[in-house]
């Protein structure tokens, strides 16, 4: 009898964290907006990052504030120019583990003289449903990740 109650509180556990992170979560793009949720769009970035010929930039820091990520960038002209993707998978670990990819989107005859500095914002709780996730943070422009745990401490990959 025990047995068969701790079979069915682990089966009513995986269900519910089989279901946190559902389609629920999906961001779509629109014009105030940095952060979208597309699965096609997040590998096509992160695949074409070795051949990438666009705007480099690089991820200076990555920091938790609550439910806040903030990523710091330097390089690019504008923020507007750039656009976090989620692909929309988190792996079922502990604590849960998924990848964004920042990426900067050049405008036709744009050109900058000065590496500019920004902070993008993502609201964890908002996009990925929890904030007790470990969030793989890829750069766009070149093959150089950064790791955010839940606690807050960053590693390079």
């Amino acid at each position: 009898m025990r047995t068969q109650i701790r079979l069915l509180i682990v089966t009513l556990l995986l269900s519910v964290l089989a279901f946190s992170c559902s389609q629920d979560n999906k961001i779509e793009p629109d014009k105030n907006s940095k952060l979208q949720t597309n699965e096609q769009e997040y590998h096509k970035i992160i695949n074409a990052r070795s051949t990438y010929s666009g705007t480099t930039f690089e991820i200076t820091k990555v920091t938790r504030e609550g439910d806040l990520m903030k990523i710091d960038v330097e390089g690019g002209c504008d923020i507007a120019n750039y656009k976090i993707v989620w692909s929309g998978i988190a792996l079922m670990s502990y604590p849960m583990q998924t990848g964004i990819v920042v990426n900067y989107e050049d405008k036709v005859g744009e050109t900058c003289t000065d590496k500019k500095k920004f902070t993008l914002e993502v609201d964890m709780l908002k996009l990925f449903g929890t904030t007790d996730i470990i969030v793989h943070v890829a750069n766009g422009s070149k093959v150089k990740d950064i790791s955010v745990d839940p606690d807050g401490s960053v590693s390079n990959r």
